[in-house]
């Protein structure tokens, strides 16, 4: 019985080849990914730029935020195809491996260091991915530290992140002026964002999906008089990640 299964699992992943011409993704299946930020509730009065108030009530001001992404992740739909694409991963002869995770035909796995600029909406490319054709529901993304192979690193505000998966500054306002903070962490945080059932098909290969990070939600947890070094800043950027599906990265 074991020979027949086997023998049955090999033929499965020979016919797999065959029809995906030799392990090959298929011509013109591609899905581009970008990623941005936005302000999502009302600038405090008057106060404006990177200032915001958190949702216990304290008011703070960003002065500097760097973050790594490390991979981006394609979940199917759930059906009985899903097995399928895991199969298809596993036979795609062009993964890339780096510094955290290996890049495939519904992953990038390229660490990205991402910068809060001045202003909001300016897209960042991650990159394309070419998956199988079928449907997908969820994107994981997944915010660790970087190493010296991370995107973003030649940029002069992100050459001190490796190690870091984020280092947020800025100041706290209370009733004996604004207090400044500091923090870094090492940590690891993931998310499931919604894709509202991105397809691929022969009818429509090709799409476009932007990420947008809340940023005024970032140090969520906070209270007046507390420290940002006592929440779950990471944690916070995951959260506060939805889907875009207007703009084009």
């Amino acid at each position: 019985m074991a020979s027949v299964v086997k023998s049955l699992a090999s033929s499965t992943a020979l016919l797999l080849l065959a029809a995906c011409g030799g392990g090959e993704r298929i011509e013109g299946m591609s899905l581009s990914l970008g990623i941005t930020t936005a302000r999502t509730r009302s600038a405090p009065v008057p106060a404006g730029g990177r200032t915001l108030v958190t949702d216990a009530g304290a008011e703070a001001t960003l002065s500097g935020a760097r973050f790594t992404l490390g991979s981006v992740e394609l979940l199917p739909c759930e059906s009985t195809g899903w097995r399928w694409q895991r199969l298809w991963d596993a036979l795609s002869p062009v993964g890339t491996a780096w510094a955290h995770t290996v890049s495939s035909a519904t992953r990038l796995g390229t660490p990205h260091v991402i910068t809060l600029r001045d202003r909001d909406g300016e897209v960042l490319p991650l990159g394309e991915l070419r998956p199988a054709p079928g449907r997908y529901c969820r994107a994981r993304l997944t915010f660790e530290p970087a190493d010296d192979d991370a995107v973003g690193l030649s940029d002069a505000q992100g050459s001190d992140m490796v190690g870091l998966s984020l280092h947020v500054s800025g100041t706290v306002a209370g009733a004996d002026g604004a207090t400044p903070f500091d923090v870094k962490t090492r940590g690891r945080s993931s998310v499931d964002v919604s894709l509202d059932g991105l397809e691929l098909s022969e009818d429509a290969p090709r799409a476009t999906r932007v990420f947008t990070l809340a940023w005024d939600s970032w140090l969520d947890g906070l209270a007046p008089g507390g420290s940002p070094g006592n929440i779950d800043v990471l944690g916070n950027v995951a959260r506060s990640a939805s889907l875009q599906t207007s703009a084009e990265p």
